[in-house]
């Protein structure tokens, strides 16, 4: 399962089941998990761990130092968990220490597709769908259950809400805001991401909740902290409700808003 002219260092470990490609090197330090196909001439450094199920296409870089002018050389790490895709050219750099936990995260069942640029300190959740071209700098949140389309650009310390559908070649230095279509240079909401919301099993009535939760808080012109205290009075039995309070209380950088009709 292993090609002849990959280098495996001894004290890496290789799950049973799992395949290697041609001149594919896996450093000291790194484990992969059962049932994995990794394509030729991809570098996986460790400190790395990769779980069961991966699919790692051709000429991918996993678990390199962080592009980070103060990075100093620490065993820093990467964890990639499980029944994740890869595609050709997909890089992921490992955490820095200038954060607690050190780690560059991708969690279970994502989809990222060729030329991916994952940041170092980042931390993606599960059913991340990720066009080609993707960049995410480093220390970017994404929640679980995001789309992206192609070459889209989000800028350091980010935070993607779950069920956002960012269209391609988006550019954004602000939060993007659960369960919402945004699009353009700098990144506008443009209604909910219902197609996501029927998917994900909700009813009916239910996304008509969330559609007047949505009114309240990106169109009733209300003061930002009038418009949250409403969805805690009025949805406060309502998930999404209860997310963006969250979501908007804990951002740091801004969150963008809906665009301007004109």
């Amino acid at each position: 399962m292993i090609h002849p002219s990959a280098i495996i260092d001894p004290a890496a470990r290789v799950g049973a089941g799992t395949s290697i490609g041609p001149f594919s090197v896996v450093g000291p330090g790194v484990s992969i998990g059962a049932n994995c196909r990794i394509g030729s001439h991809t570098i996986i450094e460790g400190p790395a761990v990769i779980g069961d199920g991966n699919r790692i296409s051709h000429h991918c870089s996993l678990g390199a130092p962080p592009q980070d002018l103060g990075y100093k050389g620490d065993p820093t790490k990467l964890v990639i968990g499980n029944n994740n895709f890869i595609g050709d050219y997909v890089q992921v750099s490992r955490g820095t220490t200038k954060t607690p936990h050190q780690t560059t995260t991708i969690g279970n069942d994502n989809f990222l597709m060729a030329y991916t640029h994952v940041g170092h300190d980042c931390n993606v959740g599960n059913r991340v769908i990720a066009g080609n071209g993707l960049q995410l700098a480093g220390h970017v949140t994404v929640e679980d259950r995001v789309v992206f389309g192609g070459l889209v650009a989000i800028h350091q310390f980010c935070r993607i809400g779950t069920m956002a559908m960012v269209s391609g070649g988006s550019v954004t230095s602000l939060d993007i805001p659960p369960y919402t279509r945004v699009g353009g240079w700098g990144c506008a909401v443009f209604g909910l991401n219902l197609v996501g919301l029927e998917r994900s099993g909700l009813d009916k009535p239910a996304i008509r909740r969330i559609r007047d939760a949505y009114k309240v808080m990106f169109r009733s012109n209300a003061p930002y902290e009038q418009a949250l205290k409403q969805l805690e009075t009025e949805y406060g039995d309502l998930p999404q409700a209860v997310h963006w309070v969250k979501f908007f209380r804990e951002s740091e950088r801004g969150v963008v808003r809906e665009r301007e009709n004109k």
